[in-house]
């Protein structure tokens, strides 16, 4: 019994996510890797305006956390200058207020979930710095490991956006999985991870974590 109330849990913990899955966030590096832009929206379609007012205490960083980016709002983006050589890394979980989710039984009380959001532009390092991350098996390599707190995340789904189509995905035993980087232009790769359990997330109380994740790249 307590296994199947487990997994009707789950079921609702995914199901109640819905609208969260269609929205990311994505870092893009400049050519000259002078400068990055942080996008919100959907998979390379971004979000503009007052939509995206709320990335405004997002830390950018390319080291740590300790040491994060000032951030300019422009229409459709926000912008930061770099300092520094390395893949530049992205954190929020103060986007969205937390939701409450669907019951699993008229019994059952209420719960809510809240989201946190990770991106990465670059595949030079081959070290995770978040606790969702999508890690290259090689620097600029075109394999990649999903981790969740450096464990591989296996049999997930990822959607790949390439600069002229969408594919999904799914990571193997060893939560890799590979891209064929034929294509001129930027790369998003994207996956969810919902978490069960509770937590305090940007001061509030849930009952699960629901975990987005990104990386961008670019081939010339």
């Amino acid at each position: 019994m307590k296994s199947l109330k487990n997994s009707l849990f789950i079921a609702a913990l995914l199901t109640c996510s819905n609208f969260a899955i269609a929205h990311e966030i994505w870092l893009v590096k400049s050519a000259k890797g002078d400068a990055v832009k942080l996008y919100l929206g959907e998979p390379g379609e971004p979000e503009s305006g007052d939509k995206i007012a709320g990335l405004k205490n997002t830390k950018v960083f390319v080291d740590s956390t300790e040491s994060t980016l000032t951030l300019t709002q422009q229409q459709n983006f926000w912008s930061a200058e770099l300092t520094e050589q390395g893949d530049v890394r992205a954190f929020t979980d103060d986007l969205w207020k937390p939701w409450k989710m669907e019951k699993v039984s008229e019994q059952d009380t209420d719960t809510f979930q809240a989201a946190k959001l990770f991106a990465k532009a670059g595949r030079e390092e081959i070290q995770a710095k978040q606790e969702l991350e999508f890690v290259p098996t090689k620097s600029n390599g075109d394999t990649f490991t999903l981790v969740y707190k450096n464990k591989p995340v296996v049999d997930h789904e990822v959607l790949v956006q390439t600069p002229k189509h969408q594919v999904k995905t799914i990571t193997d035993k060893h939560g890799q999985l590979t891209v064929t980087s034929e294509e001129q232009g930027t790369y998003i790769i994207s996956s969810d991870h919902p978490v069960a359990g509770k937590a305090v997330i940007a001061g509030n109380q849930v009952d699960s974590t629901y975990n987005i994740v990104t990386i961008s790249f670019q081939v010339k």
